[in-house]
């Protein structure tokens, strides 16, 4: 059950997370309030590093992982999308980002033992994507100019589902703490170089709004929720976490009813259903015909 409720306090700080980034950029480019994050997430994990005990990375595998996870997660996925949700609505970003279980579905099929594609886990996951669809199916509105921040997406979902992947097989050995701080600091490095390169200053925040935001993404949305996410994917699936992508735009769309006065429609519980539906399909096992009650006709 414990597993269960951290599940759940994922899924509630992500689906809050994508309003905080669509509105705390302040006068700052997408890459540098990124990099802002990472640093500021990745300097406190260090210092927890040592109060958890934990041992730092040493062997070469490990720092590959480290290297791969930072450039691949914390550097392009959240690059891309801080980048692309300047230009799309909340709702469309969350729908192309709810790709990343059919996404991951594939990848572990390929990479990780024991996590195989099957038609349940497959047909539950195409469900639990149409959910996603059906929750802003109202206003859903596809612009074709913004083709590019539409595809960057995606691609962030790619590198999320690829990050995952490796860790799952390559991390278990890793103290969460351990993994998360030298990668958040790699992936900060790296978002600072995007934000040099596309013509970004490199500054801090002058007002207290842009630093809030920074701050819960940082310590909220990225300390406590990574070294959760890290933590459950040494007994979880890979794939059972990547299905936080499909239930994070149901609690932004919850959040949104109860402090924006936002109404559901017919619309929001449809979607709702099909993901609950969908999630429980992919991820439950059906009984064998052999452990099913025999009956006989009388």
């Amino acid at each position: 059950m414990a597993s269960v409720a951290l599940y759940v306090l994922l899924c509630v700080i992500w689906g809050s997370t994508w309003l905080v980034i669509k509105i705390g950029y302040g006068d700052l480019g997408p890459f540098n309030v990124a990099a802002l994050r990472f640093v500021v997430a990745g300097m406190v994990l260090a210092v927890i590093i040592p109060l958890l005990r934990a041992r730092w990375p040493r062997s070469r595998n490990e720092w590959l992982l480290i290297i791969w996870v930072g450039i691949v997660l914390f550097g392009a996925d959240y690059g891309l999308i801080y980048w692309g949700e300047q230009f799309l609505d909340s709702g469309l970003t969350a729908i192309l980002f709810a790709t990343l279980p059919l996404i991951t579905v594939a990848l572990a099929h390929l990479y990780v033992p024991g996590d195989h594609i099957t038609p349940r886990k497959l047909g539950g996951t195409l469900v639990a994507f149409l959910g996603v669809v059906a929750l802003f199916g109202e206003n859903l509105q596809f612009d074709l100019t913004r083709l590019g921040p539409m595809v960057a997406i995606i691609v962030a979902a790619v590198c999320a589902a690829g990050a995952g992947v490796a860790s799952k097989r390559y991390g278990s050995g890793l103290h969460a703490a351990a993994l998360n701080a030298p990668a958040m600091l790699v992936g900060g490095i790296v978002l600072a170089i995007a934000a040099i390169a596309s013509g970004e200053e490199l500054q801090v925040p002058t007002d207290a709004t842009t630093w809030a935001a920074i701050v819960y993404l940082a310590i909220a949305g990225s300390v406590v929720t990574f070294l959760i996410y890290f933590s459950l994917l040494k007994t979880w699936t890979v794939t059972s976490l990547s299905f936080i992508s499909v239930f994070t735009p149901v609690i932004a769309l919850a959040l949104g009813f109860v402090f924006l006065d936002e109404r559901p429609t017919l619309w929001t519980a449809m979607g709702a259903v099909l993901i609950l539906t969908g999630v429980a399909l992919a991820l439950t096992r059906s009984t064998p015909k052999s452990q099913l009650p025999s009956s006989k006709l009388s």
